[in-house]
């Protein structure tokens, strides 16, 4: 009974919509080049979902969002090697 339950739940949880974070807690556009900081950012937006670094060494931020209908948003912020932010890319 319990393996059925259990496999009953894996098909309800596999079948459902996928639903990625949170919507930001401030809009991306609002990020402004060369004046907010990596740490600004993080107080703006909130852990990114990836952080990666380019071949230069620069910081990149990745976040994304998806409520699981078919909307989501992608914001993609990369930082210079003084931590400013040099440029903020948004995607619908």
């Amino acid at each position: 009974m319990r393996t059925f339950v259990a496999l009953l739940i894996s098909v309800f949880v596999g079948c459902a919509p996928l639903t990625l974070g949170t919507p930001f807690k401030t809009d991306p556009q609002k990020i402004k080049v060369a004046h907010h900081t990596k740490k600004d950012v993080e107080t703006m937006m909130g852990q990114p979902f990836r952080k990666s670094v380019d071949a230069k060494g620069r910081e990149i931020y990745t976040y994304l969002w998806a409520d699981g209908k078919g909307d989501g948003v992608k914001c993609i912020v990369a930082f210079n090697e003084e931590d400013k932010v040099m440029f903020v890319e948004v995607v619908r």
